[in-house]
């Protein structure tokens, strides 16, 4: 799907176009945003050829780039960035492609993200274009990505407070759990490690497109991602420690285990030695004559069993993990979070804050 906003010049709002007046719309004065979701091969050169777009930077849309970057083509700059995808199975990131020119910003999502969405919903309202322009529309679209990455590391330091809580009373489901996070925090440390490190080029260094005021912003959006880095490395150390932690606990509770069936042996054995040594063999025993003395024995024998198996399974010195007490989404590590991170926040937020304030107006 294609969508086109356009901004005439002194406008305080975007107004959305058909596809199909791409290029007059480009003749005129003026800015566009072009956003494209889910465009097949044919489609994407087609509209990077209206912007004469380098054929390397084509190619980086059409084939899927692992890590985030950012190149310079003198009159426009290309940015590849990550966003995290909204699938509550497994932990994945979207990849989308920006072209910041100086009328224009083109943008390639392979899927939708929900922070974008409301941008494009937001600025087709009037009073929210008056101070944006390609390049800090494009920072706040990296703001809008970033505030993900931040909600999700905090989601994941509050998940790690929780597993240290049920490590300390030896929950068996820990293990599972914190394997999975372990997992997904290390990938999710990959792909912020490059992400932090174009912000901090697109940030710093000069490039045409961007202007200071949008570099100003995206100053911002570096903290964030090293705000999330630097959290995410924590929560890292912190699931190791919380790892050893239920190791340690069940080591203490293992020791109980054998502190206890240690004095019963020791009492229960040198009553078995008596008994197996005489045999019971004495020619008075008042049992011997009762008719049911053999089967009430048997059921005296089975009663014991059966309430030393219920006494030591109370104390939790038997038996397995309990599958009413392991959670559904048991290994899906940051996937159960991802849900947290579709609502409005940063700059969107207050943007979306500032529109219902003037509807209610």
């Amino acid at each position: 799907m294609v969508r086109l906003f356009h901004v005439e010049p002194g406008s305080d709002h975007a107004v959305e176009l058909d596809a199909a007046e791409l290029r007059s719309t480009l003749s005129g004065d003026g800015w566009v945003w072009v956003d494209v979701v889910g465009a097949d091969e044919a489609e994407v050169e087609e509209i990077c050829r209206s912007f004469n777009f380098d054929m390397l930077s084509v190619e980086d849309v059409v084939s899927a780039t692992k890590y985030p970057k950012v190149d310079y083509f003198g009159d426009h700059t290309f940015v590849v960035l990550h966003g995290i995808a909204p699938d509550s199975t497994r932990f994945r990131t979207v990849e989308y492609d920006v072209f910041v020119g100086p009328n224009y910003l083109v943008m390639f999502l392979q899927e939708e993200l929900p922070g974008f969405e409301w941008i494009r919903q937001t600025l087709t309202h009037p009073g929210h274009l008056a101070w944006i322009g390609p390049d800090r529309l494009f920072a706040l679209l990296a703001e809008a990505g970033a505030s993900r990455f931040n909600v999700l590391a905090d989601a994941v330091a509050e998940r790690v407070e929780e597993l240290d809580h049920r490590a300390l009373v030896g929950d068996p489901g820990v293990i599972a759990e914190i394997q999975a996070l372990r997992r997904d925090v290390l990938v999710l440390r990959q792909l912020l490690a490059p992400q932090r490190t174009t912000i901090r080029r697109l940030a710093r260094d000069e490039f045409p497109a961007i202007g200071d005021r949008a570099q100003m912003r995206l100053t911002s959006v570096q903290d964030q991602y090293d705000r999330a880095t630097e959290s995410l490395a924590t929560s890292g150390d912190l699931l190791g420690a919380v790892l050893e932690t239920y190791r340690a606990t069940v080591a203490e509770r293992a020791n109980e285990v054998m502190k206890v069936l240690t004095v019963f042996a020791a009492i229960v054995l040198p009553l078995s030695l008596i008994t197996g040594l005489y045999g019971m063999n004495f020619a008075r025993i008042p049992e011997l004559d009762w008719r049911w003395g053999y089967f009430g024995v048997l059921g005296v024998m089975a009663t014991v069993a059966i309430s030393l198996w219920v006494h030591f399974a109370k104390r939790g010195f038997i038996g397995g993990p309990k599958l009413g007490r392991i959670p559904k989404a048991l290994g899906l590590g940051i996937a159960g979070l991802v849900h947290l991170t579709t609502q409005p926040v940063g700059a969107v937020g207050r943007m979306l804050k500032g529109q219902h304030r003037s509807e209610s107006d």
